[in-house]
């Protein structure tokens, strides 16, 4: 490709050198460049890319894209200046894969809980209908690839690194997905991914807005940087797209004003919205309830769609909001009242409330629940549902991430105590900070009559959790979800909730007989 070509619809503000040479890739990792390659740099949170351009010439970069100019560098470089780096690499990513992304619906989700869940759900609906669907995000990115030698169809599954990929790997998943006959994908789309233009240059058909609490302060620094990250998404709606808000999110009308009043459908709980859910019945199995669709677009969708008798395997009220809006993405779509029936009931998601005592066959018959949550929102969320459904103590097993907000810690440590009668408090992810110190500012927030125990070692804290439960408990594991590693020191560890909660439920089968 040619480096003009390249760099089509960047604010180009400098070139010297060769104008317009071949360019054989284009990559942002001055380790990852080979001979002909351009390498664009920026200045990112921790690392100065321009301290680079030195390594990735040696290695072969015949253009450097970048936020200044660099003097003194070969007459056979071509230095281009941009304004943005991270908008210029977001955009030659693009047009190195032939702007696939134009060929696709996008449906965009964000918030600060409820992104996979609603994305899960949503990709169940799409499919249930037989729409060419894949979905990105948290826990992976999924699609089915249909062999056009003997029609059989094979589900594709690639492990995401982050919720929103880099623009480099977003563009090729995005070219795969196209040259694999895929028409629709459901993204999540975080905070930091918006904020950094990974999804820069993206018209989204459809976005949604789940809720905001607190999250991501270490990087956003207060809530108004946050909800202008989020914000982000609904710009990059088409003008004839649909914008799907939760209505008993309080920031919600601060979205509707920059959207046109037939752009936006809402959802909730409360009889203002225009997907509104009654009659909602919980057990330890399953959540059910009626939404009723008054209308508020598709007019010409069957009266049968008015209202829908829906029952999904999440649990808690809070999975009442995220149906909601994967009901209104597959009423968007003109999915059948059979397809958003049976899409939502079929659709598990790992991680978020997870019942992994449910096959077990231990003779205490307690329940023993793994979710994702890591915000002082998502904890009171899962506490709260759990409780709806424990008939006897709730036992709550939590800590908080290293390099994190440290300001949610002690929130955390409160909202465990306040709803959970006992309270196991313990390590997550600490990353490169020390376990104890973690731990010590979690409970410098507890009242004086807090029923809790600290063990630091993760996997002794839910032994210990499961060892005290009682028939009619239900215990929650709090944090980390479906992630099957524990970062420490800058390593992952081999780790998961669920398989360790497991084997010691098989070990109590087998002490107990």
């Amino acid at each position: 490709m040619k480096l003009q070509k390249l760099l089509d619809g960047i604010n180009v503000t400098l070139i010297t050198g060769d104008r317009n040479p071949t360019i054989q890739g284009v990559v942002s990792d001055h380790r990852k460049v080979k001979p002909g390659y351009a390498f664009v740099c920026y200045k990112g949170l921790n690392v100065d890319g321009h301290d680079y351009i030195a390594g990735a010439i040696q290695n072969g970069a015949t253009a450097i894209i970048s936020e200044k100019f660099i003097p003194d560098l070969s007459e056979n470089i071509s230095v281009v200046v941009t304004s943005n780096g991270r908008i210029a690499q977001a955009v030659c990513a693009a047009n190195w894969h032939g702007n696939p992304a134009k060929r696709l619906n996008l449906i965009g989700i964000t918030g600060t809980n409820g992104k996979t869940s609603t994305a899960h759900l949503t990709y169940g609906i799409l499919k249930e209908q037989a729409l060419k669907t894949a979905v990105l995000g948290t826990i992976g990115h999924s699609f089915d690839l249909q062999n056009t030698v003997d029609g059989n169809v094979k589900s594709v599954e690639i492990p995401a690194i982050l919720t929103t990929p880099d623009p480099y790997e977003l563009h090729a998943i995005f070219r795969e997905l196209v040259d694999s006959g895929i028409e629709n994908v459901i993204m999540e789309t975080s905070s930091q991914g918006l904020a950094q233009h990974r999804l820069y240059g993206l018209t989204f058909d459809t976005a949604v807005f789940t809720n905001l609490t607190q999250d991501h302060m270490d990087y956003h620094e207060n809530m108004e940087n946050y909800f202008s990250a989020k914000l982000m998404l609904f710009k990059q709606l088409s003008p004839q797209g649909l914008a799907i808000l939760n209505l008993d999110s309080p920031v919600t009308p601060k979205i509707a004003e920059h959207l046109p009043d037939n752009n936006v459908l809402t959802y909730g709980l409360t009889d203002e919205a225009d997907l509104v859910a009654q009659d909602v019945e919980i057990t330890l199995k399953h959540l059910s309830f009626t939404a009723y669709n008054k209308g508020a677009f598709n007019k010409e969708q069957h009266e049968q769609l008015r209202k829908i008798r829906v029952t999904i395997q999440l649990l808690g009220t809070y999975n009442t909001y995220n149906a909601l809006a994967a009901i209104g993405v597959g009423l968007k779509y003109n999915c059948s009242i059979e397809a958003i029936q049976k899409g939502l009931f079929s659709t598990v998601v790992p991680g978020r409330f997870e019942n992994v005592s449910a096959n077990g066959t231990y003779s205490k018959n307690f329940a023993v629940i793994v979710d994702y949550a890591h915000t002082p929102d998502g904890l009171e969320n899962v506490l709260t549902a759990a409780r709806d459904i424990s008939e006897g103590r709730l036992i709550s097993v939590f800590g908080c991430g290293g390099d994190r907000d440290k300001s949610k810690r002690p929130k955390m440590g409160k909202i465990s105590t306040q709803i959970a009668d006992f309270s196991v408090i313990t390590s997550d992810n600490p990353r490169t900070e020390d376990p104890d110190v973690i731990i010590s500012d979690i409970i410098s927030g507890l009242p004086k009559d807090a029923d809790y125990v600290c063990v630091p070692d993760r996997k002794s804290a839910i032994q210990h959790a499961i060892t005290v439960a009682n028939s009619g408990d239900v215990v929650v594991i709090a944090g980390k979800g479906h992630e099957d590693y524990q970062e420490i020191h800058g390593k992952r560890l081999p780790f998961d909730d669920r398989v360790i909660a497991s084997k010691v439920l098989r070990q109590l089968a087998i002490d107990s007989h």
